[in-house]
């Protein structure tokens, strides 16, 4: 199962790429709008392949993982923001932005999870102090 993670990673790198190239041909009418797509592209790419790649066992750098996780939130953060001034006023706005909160925080904490970093914070090292 570990051989379709890994072919799974790069199917979905190699997605993402077509898509990044793609998307803006299409919005080429809206230029805030194409750039905010590629953002999106972008994003979902590196959470894809690096979550894939975890999952298949290829890839445990906790530390990049972390790093990742973050870089992909102001990605997202920042494609929301674009996509919303490319289509300000009404439900299309108000879309966008439940649409970029959600991905916001499926695609950080994933990553955050899948680095390990999150349950190291709940973990002591320290025993209890004694009465």
């Amino acid at each position: 199962m570990e051989k379709i993670y890994f072919i799974a990673a790069w199917v979905v790198a190699g997605c993402s790429v077509l898509a990044l190239i793609l998307s803006p041909i299409a919005l080429r009418h809206n230029g805030l709008q194409a750039i905010g797509s590629v953002l999106d592209w972008i994003a979902v790419g590196i959470t894809g392949t690096f979550a894939f790649l975890h999952v298949s066992g290829w890839f445990r750098n906790s530390l990049v993982m972390f790093i990742m996780a973050w870089v992909v939130g102001g990605i997202i953060f920042l494609s929301m923001i674009l996509t919303m001034a490319a289509n300000l006023g009404g439900v299309g706005t108000i879309a966008v932005l439940f649409e970029h909160i959600a991905l916001l925080v499926l695609f950080t904490l994933l990553l955050l999870h899948l680095s390990g970093m999150l349950e190291k914070g709940n973990k002591t090292d320290k025993p209890a102090p004694k009465p």
